[in-house]
């Protein structure tokens, strides 16, 4: 029996095609990074959730003011939706960390301390303080409490009083949120609680994640006959097709709606039914609002002397004087001779 050939020695294969990119690949020779990983030992590597709301060179400037820091930063676009900061010293740069986590635009920042990796999800995490509700009373403890906080991501610190209990997690922003989850105790019976994310900012309802609202979550479905529908979930919202194809819709609709009124009106009034003498249509009904007695209108000299005189009074008040007349009799005292003025 012959041998069989192979792929390669037969020349068959799936053809590519010619004017399709092709990526080019280079190899990095032999370096020393030593240098270079102690001068960023101090940098912080950012990323933002919602590119498409987000801005990077409007956060660069705008959010070292919410830092709180004494030194100065030194921001810079990255590429790939990430930035970086630059701190002077280590205390501004744990401060920022432990006041974790930040928001621009109303949408969520990824803020990381710089590692000496590469991947491409980096940086992806984000803590965020969770309160824990509906926990049985009795079962308030900090085992209980801890164990949650590791099941939910990388477990920082915890709080637990007589009134609340919650727990400090850095979580992958890259994943959906918990926000639901149910506890199994011992004896068998199960209790469901719910996680309240403090300073938790924009996100999508249904998938719980950071990245979109629920308008724009793939996994809900467009309504029927909803142009707005589909042109939120339309992957190039911007493009002038997907504007043209959701402006024809909505016109065939209304036009539709009008025809099938216009129609209905026509047909149904007896009014178009009826012809003169001559067989001839009287035609659309005329309307009386025409022929209604519009209120009487203001004298027009009479309106433009108040518009005239109405500042002249506010500025100028009139001022008038009690009458009095010119002639009037003088009265003289007169003293009689016969009698002394001081008797």
């Amino acid at each position: 029996m012959d041998r069989r050939y192979t792929k390669a020695e037969k020349g068959k294969g799936l053809a590519l095609d010619p004017d399709e990119p092709q990526v080019k690949r280079i190899k990095t020779p032999a370096l020393d990074t030593t240098e270079l990983i102690r001068e960023n030992s101090l940098t912080l590597i950012g990323r933002v959730t919602n590119p498409q709301e987000q801005r990077i060179q409007t956060l660069l400037p705008s959010l070292p003011r919410k830092l709180n820091i004494q030194g100065r930063v030194q921001g810079s676009d990255l590429g790939n939706n990430c930035f970086q900061y630059i701190f002077e010293s280590e205390e501004d740069l744990q401060s920022v960390l432990a006041n974790r986590p930040y928001h621009f635009c109303y949408w969520m920042v990824l803020l990381q301390r710089w590692e000496p990796v590469i991947s491409n999800s980096f940086p992806s995490m984000i803590p965020f303080w969770i309160n824990i509700k509906g926990l049985p009373l009795h079962y308030w403890q900090a085992p209980l409490v801890c164990k949650i906080g590791d099941e939910l991501g990388l477990r920082e610190s915890h709080e637990l009083s007589k009134s609340s209990a919650r727990v400090r997690v850095l979580v992958d922003g890259f994943q959906p949120l918990v926000k639901e989850t149910i506890i199994e105790f011992e004896s068998g019976e199960e209790s469901k609680i719910t996680l309240e994310y403090e300073r938790l900012e924009n996100h999508c309802s249904i998938c719980l994640r950071l990245s979109h609202l629920k308008s724009q979550c793939p996994l809900n479905p467009p309504r029927a006959g909803c142009p707005e529908d589909a042109k939120a979930l339309d992957p190039t919202p911007h493009s002038r097709v997907g504007r043209t194809d959701a402006y024809v819709q909505s016109r065939e609709f209304f036009s539709s709606r009008r025809e099938e009124t216009e129609t209905r009106s026509t047909h149904n009034d007896a009014f178009y039914q009826r012809v003169d003498r001559h067989g001839r249509a009287f035609g659309p009904r005329v309307s009386t609002r025409q022929t209604r007695n519009p209120p009487p209108p203001k004298h027009p000299n009479q309106e433009v002397t108040s518009k005239l005189q109405a500042p002249n009074l506010e500025r100028e008040p009139h001022y008038a004087s009690p009458p009095f007349t010119h002639n009037r009799e003088l009265h003289v005292r007169t003293v009689s001779r016969g009698r002394a003025l001081f008797p």
